[in-house]
């Protein structure tokens, strides 16, 4: 027998997930990684430094820094990665996080990582950098850095 949409037992157990956990998008110009799914928890890097999301967060935007991102979907195991930056949104049970890359941790080389911070340490070395150039290379140096960490504890 099919349950009903207004079956008390079925609304309980929606309004139990409801409190349990909340929708979770992760995405990216280059990928949706995970987009309306349930989650039980979210761990982010925001400007304002490391952020864990539960089930009933309150409102907010953060902006998110480059570095590690987990997250635990409704029965399942943590999901580890690095997130460039972006934005957080938490609002009414759902967060998204729109972010200019993602990479899981399966997916990093860490060979590529190192190779690229070596480059972005022999570009700050350079007395002949713009301001800004010098912080596109902290930023470079910096994303290395984390998906070194990320990729080695994968």
């Amino acid at each position: 027998m099919e349950d009903k949409p207004h079956d008390p037992e079925s609304v309980r157990l929606k309004a139990k997930d409801d409190m349990e956990t909340f929708n979770l998008s992760i995405l990216a110009p280059e990928r949706r990684l995970i987009e309306g799914e349930r989650a039980v928890s979210a761990v982010l890097t925001t400007t304002e430094g490391e952020i864990e999301i539960l089930p009933g967060h309150a409102n907010m935007v953060a902006q998110l820094d480059p570095g590690r991102f987990s997250y635990t979907p409704r029965g399942g195991k943590p999901v580890n990665g690095v997130i460039s930056s972006g934005f957080l949104n938490v609002e009414n049970g759902s967060v998204k996080v729109v972010a200019e890359t993602i990479e899981l941790a399966s997916e990093i080389d860490v060979g590529r990582a190192k190779a690229a911070q070596a480059r972005a340490e022999k570009e700050l070395a350079s007395a002949a950098l713009t301001e800004s150039e010098f912080k596109k290379q902290q930023l470079k140096l910096q994303r290395a850095m984390v998906r070194q960490n990320v990729g080695v504890a994968k």
